[in-house]
């Protein structure tokens, strides 16, 4: 079982590519998973639509609150919230990983989020440094990599580029690409989660229409296809599934808010050495959504003033933490939750003015907005030919690879007919 998660693969490239910058011939490994194996045409993410909880409900068929990964950040004002959560000691159920080493199967990540100390045969871990800018990214990878010095085989064994230049961009996804392969070849994993990153770089920074992201994703459909190259010379498809998905969509905004930069202003938090020193009410920013906590949820007096300034705002609509829909709950506890409206993204500046013009493309906010929406293929041993299914949900992909592998994964989520 191969597991390829494409970072911001967006539906509507599929289901309107002319309108999306896109042509049908655009993708040709995709459109061929598409027509040899099963394509799930919308696939509805989770809330916050953000990597890291995305990424975990794909494997554990939990929501956020449930799997405890509920954000890409911790909950750490003091440090303006800029950790993530790279540890898979966070987790509090089990993943498809966990289970099939359970059973005695061969894992592997190249990468995956959530993997550090996690359970993998061979792992190249995501994680960076993001307070201490003495640590560099390839120092991380080597402390965490699993068997260890994995990294160092590949920097003086083979032809990995290992500068710390090569931790960004299209480098990044390429020699993560080479050790996928290399792993695969040599060691066969029965389960390999593989993550490529640049088509969400690309959005962030162009927004979703533009030259540089229909290029991010051509090169992704390209590392695809050499996946399928790779299985077919070592004729391995019948015994290996290929599912290729997303995380989430993206959605293109016009001006970021600063929440936590207005609270500052008002008062109701005080800001110094980059961080958050204290706060009344704070702000945990995702994009297209912000957590709103109180320091003291029952001070009625404080709570009215947070919805004074907040209310009825141009940039972003208020909501009671009790009053959440079911679809809205992913996060967990918070007392208020704020979605943003088209063209605005919250961000985790501190900094002054608190509206500030900032173009780009974003997520983590509401699933249900089909621009938001990712899509999912899958092809080889026991999937049907020609099946086509309308949508599913991210949690049924960890349902899909439960059944393929026989794993006892405990959630209440079908799994997608697309099996044989």
């Amino acid at each position: 079982m191969v597991l390829i998660s494409i970072d911001g693969l967006r539906a509507d490239i599929f289901l309107h590519p002319e309108v999306n910058g896109f042509s049908t011939e655009d993708l040709p490994n995709l459109n061929k998973m598409a027509a040899e194996g099963a394509h799930i045409k919308e696939v509805t993410t989770v809330f916050p639509s953000h990597t890291f909880p995305a990424h975990t409900s794909m494997v554990t068929g939990r929501l956020p609150f449930e799997h405890g990964i509920n954000h890409n950040h911790l909950f750490d004002p003091k440090r303006n919230f800029e950790p993530w959560h790279w540890w898979a000691d966070s987790l509090k159920v089990p993943t498809v990983f966990h289970l099939a080493q359970e059973k005695g199967l061969v894992t592997a990540a190249t990468p995956w989020p959530v993997s550090v100390n996690g359970p993998f045969d061979y792992l190249i871990p995501e994680i960076e440094p993001v307070w201490d800018e003495k640590e560099s990214t390839l120092e991380l990878v080597r402390q965490h990599d699993q068997p260890p010095k994995m990294i160092e085989y590949f920097a003086f064994f083979s032809d990995l580029n290992s500068s710390e230049e090569s931790t960004q961009g299209f480098q990044r996804d390429l020699n993560l690409h080479h050790i996928f392969k290399t792993v695969f070849r040599k060691s066969l994993p029965h389960l390999t989660g593989y993550h490529i990153l640049r088509p969400d770089d690309a959005q962030h920074t162009h927004g979703r229409r533009h030259d540089r992201v229909r290029e991010a994703f051509l090169f992704a459909d390209s590392l695809v296809g050499a996946v399928i190259d790779l299985i077919t010379e070592l004729n391995q498809w019948p015994h290996t599934t290929l599912i290729v998905t997303g995380d989430h969509g993206h959605v293109d905004h016009h001006t970021d808010i600063r929440l936590n930069a207005l609270l500052h202003e008002k008062g109701l938090l005080t800001v110094g050495n980059g961080g958050i020193t204290n706060w009344k009410a704070v702000a945990h920013p995702s994009g297209g959504a912000a957590f709103i906590h109180l320091k003291n949820p029952s001070d009625d007096a404080e709570r009215q003033n947070v919805v004074s300034l907040l209310e009825n705002k141009e940039w972003g609509q208020l909501i009671e933490g009790s009053d959440l829909p079911e679809t809205l709950k992913g996060y967990g506890e918070s007392d208020f939750v704020l979605l943003a409206e088209d063209g605005y993204n919250f961000s985790g500046d501190l900094d002054q003015p608190f509206v500030y013009p900032h173009s780009g493309g974003g997520h983590g906010g509401d699933p249900n907005n089909p621009q938001l929406k990712t899509t999912l293929f899958a092809m080889g041993r026991g999937i049907r030919s020609g099946a086509i299914l309308e949508s599913s949900h991210t949690t049924q992909t960890a349902t899909l690879i439960a059944r393929l592998l026989d794993l006892p994964l405990k959630t209440d989520r079908p799994v997608p007919d697309i099996l044989k």
